[in-house]
């Protein structure tokens, strides 16, 4: 990858945006940061030099909403990215609450960015589907809102191939942990992670078997397939390793031994195998993924970092 690509995202002020945009960084990548809000605390937390008032020269920060189409095709057109990563969603909380504005967010918001993608000539989408939009239960089918739209998105994605011969490529994220995990149900590994770090007691409030992934992989996921080039809407999950809380567990008290966190007795029924990253590794290549322990070991030490600047 070089300082040629210049990539667009969206949800930048997110967990996982803070995390590829310092990605991108280091691999000399211009990025144009977009989302609706303005508070980039998550990224300041990972690196302090990449906050907005310190004016760092790769990352062109604006104010944008995915479901004013308007704006998007106007930006896009103005900034000319040669990829777009498009992240910003409600999650699972936010869509039982409020299904409707999560409508137009994670739907409409998707459609306008792959109409603005056709529009400018963009080659490549990258855009978060999740482990939601598997079926699951009785039903066989996604089990809340979330993963319902996130489903649809994916079939968007399909139609805009057979349609547009856009490609896109839509990633599956799991548990995705590390430092700005702080939204969504299952942020609760990392607030165990972030508890254990800082002496506080925590109890994780289910007990399940998942893929449990290292935020600077999943990100740097993203930044390869960023540049990478493709045919077709292709779909794939990051990682087919999988582990129990209880693992999850074993790896924090092995790092701090004492650590006051522990696991409810509830069971969060996730899926726990038929993960498939084909599609993916024939865009990318081989997956890098660090042993759960030195995941776990890396977001305590940095957790201990911020705390002590």
């Amino acid at each position: 990858m070089t300082a040629k690509e210049r990539v667009f995202i969206t949800g930048a002020t997110g967990f996982l945006g803070s995390w590829i945009i310092a990605r991108m960084v280091e691999h000399g990548v211009e990025v144009v940061a977009t989302d609706v809000s303005d508070n980039y605390a998550r990224l300041t937390a990972l690196r302090p030099d990449l906050s907005p008032d310190q004016n760092p020269a790769l990352i062109d920060f604006r104010h944008c909403d995915v479901t004013d189409a308007a704006q998007i095709e106007s930006l896009i057109a103005e900034t000319r990215p040669t990829g777009i990563i498009h992240l910003a969603a409600l999650q699972i909380p936010q869509c039982r609450e409020m299904p409707g504005l999560a409508v137009s967010v994670n739907i409409g918001g998707h459609i306008n960015m792959f109409e603005a993608a056709r529009k400018a000539g963009v080659e490549r989408v990258i855009y978060t589907s999740s482990i939601a939009a598997k079926p699951r239960g009785p039903a066989n089918a996604p089990s809340n809102l979330y993963g319902v739209f996130k489903k649809t998105d994916e079939e968007i994605a399909r139609i805009y191939w057979d349609d547009y011969q856009m490609s896109s490529l839509g990633l599956r994220p799991y548990v995705v942990y590390g430092v700005g995990r702080d939204d969504g149900e299952t942020s609760a590994i990392t607030r165990a992670i972030e508890a254990a770090a800082l002496g506080r007691p925590y109890e994780i409030p289910f007990s399940t078997r998942s893929c449990f992934q290292f935020a600077g992989d999943v990100a740097d996921v993203f930044v390869k397939a960023a540049s990478a080039s493709w045919n077709g809407a292709l779909l794939s999950d990051i990682s087919e390793t999988t582990h129990s809380t209880d693992e999850v567990l074993a790896a924090i008290h092995a790092e701090v031994p004492g650590a006051r966190v522990t696991c409810a007795d509830t069971v969060r029924i996730s899926p726990s195998d038929g993960f498939e990253t084909s599609a993916l590794r024939q865009v990318i290549g081989d997956i890098e993924e660090r042993p759960l322990q030195e995941g776990v070991r890396e977001t305590i030490e940095l957790y201990r970092q911020i705390a002590a600047r």
